[in-house]
């Protein structure tokens, strides 16, 4: 209650989650369009100006942003957890993986890549957050990783940091200096960080709610071959060095 007036009680919407074990991620490889010089890159901001399906997918765009609000996000939270489910015990089979998304940013080195060329070549535990809170739950999956795998030049550990919210965009380019002098600086060129809309990438990655930190396991190829969500538990922790070993070319027992 304010004064005399009654607020509904928020309840959270049942959670859409995919099936652990199922294959997340897009069918196909991303193939990088040819680099556009200024006036091609113009020509094509145009274009989509006057696109009328191009005008349809903002506008769905946001639809979907004033009806999925961050306050949902702490009613689901509250009401459902902050772990979507367990993470699978097995590697998803190589034929049947789907392959990374892209999604391109800035890394705190000061270089502007896309998180698939942060991960080819090598097997990549690939974190993914929206917020500070997130970070203790990817971090409980990166100790362990890297406690296993310190040594190793075939695994690698890899942090996207998303901001969609263009208000809270400018507040983490003002903190960027205080997040890289508490980043160590072995840390800065895996450190990606993106400004805008990740539909796609939510929706290909199972990512439900943007409060939960979410990891992935992803091969030299770029296929998503694992996954988790939330704090790690025990047993979650083992099975990803377990299936990372299995990844990793001629590791030694």
């Amino acid at each position: 209650y304010f004064g005399n007036t009654r607020f509904p009680k928020f309840r959270a919407k049942p959670r859409r989650t995919i099936t652990p074990g199922d294959a997340i991620g897009q069918a196909t490889p991303t193939v990088k369009p040819a680099p556009q010089t200024l006036k091609e890159q113009a020509q094509q901001k145009w274009r989509d100006i006057l696109s009328p399906e191009k005008n349809l997918e903002s506008r769905a765009r946001i639809i979907h942003d004033i009806g999925h609000s961050y306050f949902q996000d702490i009613v689901d939270l509250r009401d459902n957890g902050d772990k979507l489910f367990e993470a699978p015990k097995q590697l998803i089979r190589s034929s049947k993986a789907h392959y990374l998304p892209s999604v391109s940013g800035k890394t705190l080195a000061g270089q502007k890549t896309d998180v698939i060329d942060l991960c080819r070549g090598k097997t990549t535990l690939l974190t993914v957050n929206f917020n500070k809170f997130s970070e203790l739950h990817t971090n409980s999956f990166i100790d362990p990783f890297e406690a296993a795998f310190a040594d190793s030049e075939d695994a690698q550990v890899v942090r996207l940091n998303i901001e969609e919210n263009w208000a809270k965009a400018m507040v983490l380019q003002m903190c960027l200096p205080y997040l890289r002098r508490h980043t160590p600086k072995d840390r800065h060129a895996n450190y990606l960080i993106h400004y805008g809309d990740v539909e796609g990438l939510r929706k290909s990655m199972g990512i439900a709610n943007s409060l939960i930190g979410y990891v992935f396991l992803i091969d030299k190829e770029l296929r998503v071959r694992w996954y988790g969500n939330g704090l790690a538990v025990m047993s979650e922790a083992q099975s990803m060095v377990m299936l990372t070993q299995r990844l990793i070319p001629n590791k030694k027992k």
